[in-house]
C-alpha cells in the first residue's frame, strides 16, 4: 500500500467527484435546502482536494474504488458536518440516497448480480484480488463454505485499511458504521450478509449467501432507514 499515488490524477478524480456531488444535491437539497446544501458542497469540494495526496492505493480496481468512493463519502460528511449534521444522521441519509439511487436499476438485473457475485467464477477472481491487496498491505482471505458452514462465502480482512484512512481524515465517528455501503449494496442485490466480528476485534468477516436476509451491524440497524 501507498500514498501519493492520486496526486497527478487528482483532475481526474476531482471530475469523478464532481459528478458525485451533481447526482447527490437535488437529494441534499431536498433535506436540506438550496442555500445550506451550496455551501456544504462548496465545502467538501476543498476537503476533497486536500485529501487526494493522503488517499492509499492498493493496485487492485476492487478495493481502490472502495477508497475513492469512502473519500467521496467522508468529505461530503465533512461539508455537512460544518453545517451541524451529526454522523448519525448522516449515515441515515446515505442510506437513504444509496437505497433510492439502486431501487432505480431493474429488480431483474440487480438480482443477476447478486448470482453473479456469488458464483465460482467471481469467487475465483475476488481470491486473485485478495492475494493482490494483501501482498499491498490489507490482509485479506476469500473462504469457500463447506456444506454444514452457514455461508458460501466469508471474506475476511485484517488491520483494515479503509479504517485507517477514515481515521487519517479525522472521521473517527464514522467508523463503527463504515460498512453501511457494503449492506445497502448486497440489500439491493436480493443476497444475505451478516458480519460475524466487530471492527474493535482488529478483524472484518463478512459471511454471503444466496438465500437470507441482510443482518444490518447493530449500530446502524439503531439509525437506519426501514427499507
Amino acid at each position: 500500500m501507498k500514498t501519493g499515488y492520486y496526486f497527478n490524477k487528482s483532475a481526474r478524480l476531482e471530475k469523478s467527484f464532481e459528478k458525485y456531488l451533481r447526482d447527490i444535491e437535488p437529494f441534499l437539497i431536498q433535506k436540506y435546502g438550496k442555500e445550506k446544501i451550496l455551501l456544504a458542497i462548496e465545502r467538501s469540494r476543498s476537503y476533497f482536494s486536500q485529501i487526494i495526496q493522503s488517499m492509499p492505493y492498493f493496485n487492485s480496481t476492487t478495493y481502490d474504488e472502495l477508497i475513492i468512493t469512502c473519500a467521496k463519502i467522508m468529505v461530503l460528511k465533512k461539508g455537512l458536518k460544518d453545517l451541524g449534521v451529526g454522523v448519525e444522521e448522516f449515515v441515515g441519509l446515505m442510506i437513504e440516497y444509496f437505497r433510492k439511487t439502486r431501487s432505480k436499476i431493474p429488480k431483474a438485473i440487480r438480482n443477476i448480480g447478486g448470482k453473479l457475485f456469488l458464483s465460482k467464477l467471481m469467487r475465483g477472481y475476488l481470491k486473485n484480488v485478495a492475494k493482490k491487496v494483501t501482498k499491498n498491505g490489507w490482509p485479506t482471505d476469500v473462504i469457500d463454505g463447506k456444506r454444514n458452514d452457514d455461508f458460501e462465502m466469508k471474506v475476511c480482512t485484517k488491520d483494515c485499511q479503509m479504517v485507517k484512512f477514515i481515521s487519517s481524515v479525522g472521521e473517527e465517528d464514522l467508523i463503527p458504521y463504515c460498512s453501511f455501503f457494503d449492506f445497502v449494496n448486497v440489500e439491493s442485490m436480493g443476497y444475505s450478509l451478516k458480519q460475524t466480528t466487530t471492527i474493535d476485534s482488529g478483524v472484518c468477516t463478512f459471511c454471503f449467501n444466496k438465500k437470507g436476509k441482510v443482518y444490518w451491524p447493530e449500530a446502524i440497524k439503531e439509525i437506519i432507514i426501514p427499507a
